[in-house]
């Protein structure tokens, strides 16, 4: 700051020293260009965001282009007329391509939303910029911009392009402080909006008092400033302050950041040579809990020390709750086991049970029936009982088997239940009885269904067992399966209400009659082509 202070006096102050004095006259221009190299060095070591920094080094160069002209203009070739016009002329370039330049940098400032529209906005401001260039240049051919009447003094008008220049300055100056104050985010920043319109405003104040005064003003014949200070000094002023305030992320600050965030490192050059050191800074040790690291920037390369002490402590946290998981998903795993062991072991009881309840009435009766066969004094009595035994043995064989079948399934095969009164065919032949069997179907039942015409088949066997010469099974299908047990007695036990309730939960239907000596017990129940029509049905 101290440095540009007195690089600003000095330019004022020399600003002054009329033109013939030609060694301190260029004293101004070395100053202000100095500074702006200065500003332009501290602008590419803050400035992160490499688009920002570049369009704000292009206006750099473009006022260091601005001041050389002038020096050109007044130091290197005052009595070239010819020349001297061009370099007037040549003003107009960086005159007008710094606030494109500025204007370019502010729409690259976070958020940047619609890339392809700035990017297209750019095109044609650069575009816009060279056809201004070019149309200054070209005036001695048509005088769009300035209109020479007087030569060896240089005397002129202002035209009608002179004003689409000075608007295009204007409406770019103030579109910079519009879009960095609309994108900002910061609320302090914000509140400091005032700063850079400050610096803006007394750019325009000098500029409307050189366009008013038509030059340069003076006092007491001493010129106060130029045209380029007017234009130079504002805009770095204001967009120094747009940094400053944070409307524009630069990184500064660096000691106040590793002192604050407790960050041990530090900053060299190329040379080695330590340029910033944090106040926490320690020295480089090579144990467990810190590790030195190295990063390569700009310039030279950073060093800082990264306490890994925390990071171990969470490590070894996380592999003591690791461990824990570990046993305690053990611990999960095995209970999961042993319940289902359990689980399994209760359905296998439920169902065993399920088959003993089943069963019990006819096992008991078979027992008893083993019992007096042991006995029994006469054959034929041993005989009956036995072949009593035996069917009622199939039964309980078979009937078991069923409910095996079926525990956890929705239908059961008839051919299933065909095998089992077959086998039940088998022992009843042994008491002499006639036996026979139809199947003219197969198809899918429910499987409860299938029980109960199982058990319907053995109760009707069972209460004309002494009176039951010949029976036949018969499998049908219509609309629906249809069992037909046709015996020469008739089985008092089976009556169209037999398990009336249990029919009716399958949607089964029973009939009985008695016709030319036959009794005839007619069993309809649902039949399915496949498992999952049966299932579909049954919901």
């Amino acid at each position: 700051m101290v440095v540009f202070f007195v690089l600003f006096a000095t330019g004022i102050a020399t600003c002054m020293i009329p033109v013939s004095v030609t060694k301190l006259h260029h004293i101004p221009a070395f100053s202000y260009i100095t500074m702006i190299l200065i500003w332009a060095v501290s602008i590419r070591r803050r400035i992160v965001d490499d688009r920002i920094r570049h369009r704000i080094l292009a206006a750099c160069g473009f006022m260091v282009f601005l001041f050389f002209l002038r020096m050109c203009k007044f130091s290197y070739f005052p009595d070239d007329i010819y020349i001297n016009e061009y370099l007037w002329y040549g003003y107009t370039i960086p005159l007008t391509a710094i606030p494109v330049c500025f204007f370019l940098a502010s729409m690259y400032v976070e958020p940047v939303r619609n890339k392809k529209l700035i990017g297209i906005t750019e095109k044609l401001l650069i575009i816009a910029d060279i056809v201004i260039a070019v149309i200054a240049m070209t005036n001695g051919c048509h005088s769009f911009v300035y209109r020479i009447t007087v030569h060896p003094d240089k005397e002129y008008t202002h035209e009608w392009f002179y004003w689409v220049i000075i608007v295009f300055r204007l409406a770019l100056t103030v579109g910079v402080l519009l879009v960095v104050i609309k994108k900002c985010s910061l609320s302090a920043a914000k509140k400091r909006w005032y700063l850079p319109v400050i610096c803006l405003s007394a750019g325009f104040i000098l500029l409307l008092w050189y366009l008013i005064n038509g030059g340069a003003p003076k006092i007491m014949g001493h010129k106060l400033f130029q045209l380029q200070e007017a234009v130079c000094i504002p805009f770095i002023l204001a967009f120094e302050s747009i940094i400053q305030v944070g409307m524009i992320p630069a990184n500064s600050g660096y000691r106040d950041l590793f002192d604050r965030s407790g960050i041990s490192a530090r900053i060299y050059d190329k040379n080695d040579q330590p340029v910033i050191v944090s106040g926490s800074r320690q020295e480089a040790v090579s144990d467990d809990e810190h590790r030195l690291q190295k990063e390569s920037i700009s310039g030279g390369y950073v060093t800082w020390v990264e306490d890994l002490s925390l990071i171990n402590s969470l490590n070894r946290e996380i592999e003591e709750v690791t461990e824990e998981l570990a046993d305690e998903n053990e611990l999960i795993r095995k209970e999961n086991e042993i319940r289902s062991e359990r689980i399994s072991f209760e359905e296998r009881n439920r169902l065993y049970n399920r088959i003993a309840k089943a069963i019990r009435t006819r096992a008991v009766r078979s027992d008893s029936l083993l019992v007096q066969a042991l006995n029994s004094s006469s054959d034929d009595d041993l005989r009956g009982q036995i072949v009593y035994a035996s069917v009622l043995g199939a039964y309980i064989k078979r009937m078991g088997n069923l409910m095996l079948l079926t525990d956890g399934a929705v239908t059961l095969s008839s051919s299933e239940l065909a095998s089992s009164i077959r086998e039940s065919f088998e022992y009843l032949k042994l008491n002499g009885c006639n036996c026979f069997l139809n199947e003219d179907t197969r198809c899918e039942l429910g499987s409860q269904a299938a029980l109960l015409a199982y058990e319907l088949f053995e109760d009707a066997v069972e209460d004309v067992w002494l009176r039951l010469h010949a029976v036949s099974v018969s499998f049908m299908r219509k609309d629906c399966f249809v069992m037909t047990i046709s015996m020469d007695a008739a089985a008092e036990a089976i009556s169209p209400a037999w398990k009336d309730k249990e029919l009716k939960a399958e949607n089964c239907t029973l009939s009985v009659k008695y016709e030319d000596e036959t009794y005839f017990i007619h069993f309809a129940a649902p039949a399915f082509s496949d498992s999952a029509a049966a299932k579909e049905a049954k919901v």
